[in-house]
């Protein structure tokens, strides 16, 4: 195939809705007259480029994932500007008045897949023209002993026309 998109079937993001691109542009178009006005990966607050997710999309270089599982809680480490993410287990959503970078991600096992539902994104995130109003649900999935199926989907009715889907394989480099 020649896209991480796996639905819609063309392979294409689907279009922006036009209150979304509104939403993109003001945040945009902010002022840089100080810190805050940047982007958080300019600020080295989270990697650039959605390496951490979610959804969890390589960049350029540091793109290396560690995935550690412990009682009630999965952490992944991402190598770019070494962000934690932490996803409970079994839990319940956070309240909305506490937004959190990388939104607030809760798992629960579906049979060999773990299942990760995130939410409550702060308005400095916006996955590809996105709002705070987001929500991912990425799905894991050992295929082999060194690959993972990294599957997720974005459903944002206020940004994207429609919900859409994509794939990437993670691979196992060493122990």
């Amino acid at each position: 195939r020649t896209s991480l998109v796996i639905d819609p079937p063309n392979g294409r993001i689907p279009a922006l809705r036009s209150q979304a691109e509104l939403y993109a542009s003001m945040r945009s178009g902010r002022a840089n007259d100080g810190p805050e006005g940047r982007a958080p990966g300019e600020r080295c607050l989270l990697s650039f480029g959605f390496a951490s997710g979610p959804p969890m999309l390589s960049v350029m270089y540091n793109s290396y994932y560690q995935i550690v599982q412990s009682p009630g809680y999965v952490m992944i480490l991402v190598e770019m500007v070494h962000d934690a993410r932490i996803i409970r287990l079994n839990g319940e959503p956070a309240p909305d008045a506490i937004p959190r970078w990388m939104g607030d991600s809760v798992g629960r096992w579906e049979g060999d897949t773990l299942v990760v539902e995130t939410q409550n994104f702060t308005e400095h995130e916006g996955f590809r023209g996105g709002t705070p109003d987001a929500k991912i649900i990425e799905r894991f999935r050992r295929v082999a002993p060194d690959k993972i199926e990294y599957r997720f989907t974005v459903e944002d009715p206020r940004a994207f026309t429609q919900a859409w889907s994509g794939e990437i394989p993670f691979y196992k480099t060493d122990d």
